[in-house]
């Protein structure tokens, strides 16, 4: 019987010490020098291995599918077991029963608000009223109730209101308590929706939550390492359900991969990681950030740290995500906070910041910080662990120096047609028509991008490269620049500048697209029906070498199979048969060579 046979046919087997269904077994086979005992060499050691799951459905699968093996060393090995650790089915199942209460607290929101409340919820997540707004409101408050959940047994922190009918003055009681722990990107929108709801309508659509969170509890979705980060992230891509364009999370991993391997950083160094400062200027729903987060706490783990001890000053400190979205800030918030949700930390550098004309200041969101080392955010985040109140709502600044960061990892927002951009046709850029800005304010914004200037932006290629710009800006010599970006970015006319002052200002640049047909099949972000691409670069110093576009080069890489994981993905666009370039996809790199 081969090694093989042997995994497959522990699957579906109960450990005798738990009872727990056994769905996942690594089969390794062992280079000849370590099979006769010679166990010195182990740590320099090449293996052959596959990985056996059982999937959403209980069916066993292999990865690599066929007969074929991966090969890698022991943090390979270690990578794979981490990735089977997580159950698809419970995966699976958790996510399914999140979207069940969503959807019907969703119905009741629908249902007990009343149309006034609803627009003022729509106008607070700055999003059409309708179907998809209450859902993302109803999923922004179950996520409150697990982070609660989650959180409680800390000290300071209120109990979670789970019996009788929930008031509507002790839960924003409670909620504003954590608030001046914790979490506050969290609770603090998920209080300004809560305001908005008519005292009569709180206890039917709260109750819905708190009868039914107990079973997202016990699936593990407050414990289990990054379950809760999973499901949301599984519902937050099935744009059937949640209108909000993401990166997919198989292209996150891919990017913080392809990032992270180029830090000078010594992994088993808790003060050097520390030391990091990783920003995300468009976070959106948390993907990246996210997934930088784990590739810095794989690593961390790999040289014998425990990664709890990295994570409280990781989210005070180490990363930072800015959106003008606030359901955007609250999800990025939620995302990496669920690596470890009943861990504390004081302070959060995730800000929803303004956007259009506020206070008779023009603001641009993010791209505010390309005249300036600060910003502003609509809501505090930085506070005491002490309890200390703050002034949520009061605008402050938001100080990100030039040349301070280590890693900027991004997936800009694209300009996509809309009725306000063919009715202000003369709007050099579209993106400044959403939220319904008016036309007044859309050219006051567009006059604010033009005085800060641009390295990497002509006018024609849209926000995106003036969010490289901001990078640029904001990355120190020697720091990582990973970004998803449209295709045509490679040989479009309207993205030559940018290529020209990429080429001049960065080396070991790294492009990574699907090689296949069709612009949806080569697309990295949920729902953009447009080809992508992943572009890594290292921001060079003056004396450094110029990189030029060059050599086509398609490899298999062990660094690509850690980023997707030792099970593959559900995706078509970036799975395990495309990092061995077999079955229907091939990942094709152009390797930008510095001369």
């Amino acid at each position: 019987m081969t090694v093989d046979q042997d995994a497959a046919n522990g699957l579906g087997k109960r450990l005798h010490s738990t009872g727990a269904d056994i769905e996942g077994v690594l089969s390794v086979v062992l280079p000849k020098n370590l099979r006769t005992g010679d166990l010195e060499g182990i740590a320099r050691a090449s293996f052959h291995y596959a990985t056996h799951y059982l999937n959403s459905k209980g069916e066993s699968m292999r990865w690599p599918a066929g007969r074929e093996w991966l090969e890698g060393g022991v943090d390979e090995l270690a990578d794979a077991i981490e990735y089977l650790s997580l159950s698809e089915r419970q995966l699976a199942r958790g996510t399914e029963v999140l979207e069940t209460i969503v959807r019907h607290t969703a119905g009741r929101l629908a249902e007990q608000a009343g149309e006034a409340a609803l627009d003022r919820i729509a106008s607070t997540l700055q999003q059409k009223s309708g179907e998809q707004t209450e859902r993302m409101a109803a999923a922004i408050f179950v996520s409150a109730f697990v982070f609660h959940t989650a959180i409680e047994r800390q000290g300071d922190i209120p109990s979670v209101p789970l019996e009788g009918s929930i008031d509507k003055g002790q839960l924003l009681s409670r909620w504003n308590a954590t608030c001046d722990i914790n979490y506050l990107p969290i609770f603090t929108v998920a209080c300004d929706l809560l305001k908005e709801l008519p005292i009569i309508a709180v206890p039917p659509v709260m109750n819905r939550i708190a009868q039914s969170i107990s079973e997202l509890v016990q699936l593990g979705v407050t414990t289990y390492h990054d379950l809760a980060g999973r499901m949301f992230q599984t519902l937050i891509t099935d744009r059937k359900f949640l209108a909000t364009s993401c990166t997919l999370p198989e292209s996150a991993y891919l990017l913080a991969e392809l990032a992270v391997e180029r830090l000078d950083v010594d992994w088993s160094d808790r003060l050097a990681i520390e030391k990091l400062r990783i920003a995300d200027f468009a976070c959106g729903t948390g993907a990246l950030l996210s997934a930088a987060q784990r590739a810095i706490y794989h690593r961390y783990r790999r040289g014998g740290g425990d990664d709890k001890d990295l994570h409280r000053h990781l989210m005070e400190q180490v990363l930072t995500g800015l959106d003008v979205m606030p359901a955007a800030t609250h999800l990025t918030c939620s995302m990496p906070s669920s690596s470890h949700p009943s861990l504390s930390y004081g302070e959060c550098q995730i800000h929803t910041v303004p956007y259009g004309i506020d206070g008779g200041e023009t603001h641009i969101g993010a791209l505010d910080l390309l005249d300036s080392d600060r910003s502003f955010s609509l809501f505090a985040t930085n506070q005491t662990m002490g309890g200390t109140k703050s002034a949520r709502r009061r605008q402050h600044s938001v100080t990100i120096k030039d040349k301070s960061c280590d890693l900027v990892i991004m997936n800009p927002p694209l300009p996509r047609p809309t009725n306000h951009e063919a009715r202000y046709a003369d709007i050099p850029v579209p993106s400044f028509a959403g939220f319904q800005t008016a036309p007044e304010a859309q050219h006051a914004m567009q006059s604010k991008l033009k005085r800060a200037g641009s390295l990497f932006s002509d006018g024609h290629a849209g926000l995106a490269s003036n969010f490289m710009d901001l990078a640029d800006r904001k990355l120190r010599e020697g720091g990582v620049l990973a970004v998803v970006i449209p295709f045509v970015f490679l040989r479009g006319k309207s993205w030559k500048r940018a290529r020209e002052a990429l080429e001049d200002r960065y080396s070991d640049i790294h492009v990574t697209s699907i090689a296949t047909t069709g612009s949806k099949a080569r697309a990295l972000s949920a729902d953009t029906k447009m080809a992508e691409c992943l572009v890594v670069a290292t921001r060079r110093s003056e004396a450094g070498s110029r990189a030029v576009f060059s050599n086509l080069a398609a490899r298999p890489s062990t660094l690509l199979e850690a980023a997707v994981g030792a099970k593959g993905a559900n995706h078509k666009t970036v799975r395990g048969s495309i990092l061995r370039f077999r079955d229907t996809v091939t990942v094709q790199e152009w390797i930008l060579e510095a001369q």
